[in-house]
């Protein structure tokens, strides 16, 4: 169960049936996203760095301006990171115009 503190970051689910282990990826992506600094001390002190990397390098929720930031944070390469890459789609048009 996640500690009381961090509720208010799910709002749109019942925080009872959030289970820390296996809903870690979805609880690392949402305060990565939106937590406060002591949302963001838990994830670091709860979960091991290679989980919260994980989360980095395969969310798709997360905006690319958190994504850049916590890439920046693990000094991880842009090419390790997915949505810091341009998109099949968007690399095609460049070659293959309309």
């Amino acid at each position: 169960m996640l500690p009381a503190f961090l509720h208010r970051y799910f709002w749109d689910h019942q925080t009872s049936q959030i289970n820390e282990e296996t809903h870690s990826f979805f609880i690392i992506e949402r305060l990565l996203e939106i937590g406060n600094d002591d949302a963001i001390r838990w994830i670091l002190r709860r979960y091991p760095r290679q989980k919260i990397i994980e989360v980095l390098k395969n969310s798709r929720s997360l905006s690319k301006k958190t994504i850049n930031f916590w890439k920046n944070y693990f000094r991880l390469d842009k090419e390790e990171v997915n949505c810091t890459q341009t998109s099949s789609r968007e690399s095609e048009s460049i070659y293959w115009p309309d």
